[in-house]
């Protein structure tokens, strides 16, 4: 007993809060590859009940860092050790797998394109970015695999923790959070010259739930200003295009994204009902995007509502 309690305070960090802090230490011994950060993006990972095992998938932070494991030190142990400092802090085990056949074809799915794209984030190891060769290793031959959660601070907390035939092994952090609203103003001058120089405008101040054509009250400033767009141009007519990214199936995001074109053209119309007949509502989806949709920040710009003129 008194092993691991040492071994719980080598590899867990007691913090005041969740947010922004790493609440695991590297393995003793272990190198630095890489760190990846961003405060907000869609995070796969698997859940195993008694029957099976499945993937689940939140929005928020995350904090995900690469390392070396030591030489000498096996992946089980690895492996073992941060389950049982885990168990030790208090947290609660959603998926322990040793399976390592088994472990590397889920761990391999939940890292792919489409969903956490393992190889595709942006490591970086002394302001260095971190190669995508080694980034692939990880992504792809991971053997042993740890989901673990607790709420911290009244946020939720998801620690994975999976080792690799490379020897490398990643830690992963994400916190429930939602995406800062606001970081994107629409201003009436921007409006009006986006207009007359391209006819058109991709408009991000515009705050929906994820997968819901709901229009959040945060979005009132941008509605207003489209309003009075609409009222000092009162000749011309548009397309208000709802756009998502690639992230789920093609049907339902052709489906929301026609839903949320509808719901701003209807929101505008509420406050300028003389703007009935000059908006045509509809969505295409993640057909035409802006960015990559292989980064969180390209899924971001892609997800979006734009406002084309008819030129009636």
């Amino acid at each position: 007993m008194r092993g691991w309690i040492l071994l719980f305070l080598t590899l867990l960090v007691t913090m005041p809060s969740a947010e922004g802090a790493e609440i695991l230490t590297p393995f003793a011994g272990s190198k630095a590859v890489g760190t990846y950060k961003t405060d907000f993006v869609k995070f796969h990972y698997l859940v195993q009940d008694k029957k099976d095992i499945s993937t689940a998938v939140l929005e928020g932070r995350l904090i995900s860092r690469i390392f070396m494991k030591p030489a000498g030190k096996s992946n089980f142990e690895v492996f073992r050790s941060y389950e049982k400092a885990l168990t030790a802090g208090g947290f609660e085990m959603i998926a322990v797998l040793d399976d390592v056949k088994r472990s590397e074809i889920l761990s391999r799915n939940v890292n792919s394109k489409g969903k956490n794209d393992f190889i595709q984030r942006r490591y970086t190891q002394k302001g260095k970015p971190v190669p995508a060769g080694i980034k692939a290793l990880v992504g792809t031959q991971g053997q042993e695999y740890i989901a673990a959660e607790k709420t911290i601070d009244k946020t939720r907390v998801i620690v994975v923790v999976s080792t690799s035939r490379s020897g490398n092994y990643v830690i992963e952090q994400f916190e429930t959070a939602a995406m800062a609203e606001g970081t994107v103003a629409l201003t009436l001058e921007n409006l009006r010259k986006k207009m007359d120089n391209e006819g058109r405008i991709a408009i991000y101040g515009i705050h929906f739930d994820t997968g819901s054509a709901k229009i959040k009250p945060s979005s009132s400033e941008t509605i207003a200003t489209i309003v009075q767009y609409l009222k000092d141009n009162p000749a011309r007519h548009f397309y208000v295009v709802g756009h998502t990214d690639d992230q789920g199936k093609f049907a339902a995001n052709m489906t929301l994204s026609q839903a949320r074109g509808r719901a701003v053209a209807d929101a505008v119309i509420a406050k300028l009902p003389k703007a009935k007949g000059r908006l045509i509502a509809t969505g295409v989806g993640p057909l035409s995007p802006v960015a990559t949709n292989g980064e969180a920040d390209g899924r971001e710009l892609n997800r979006r509502v734009e406002l084309v003129s008819t030129h009636n």
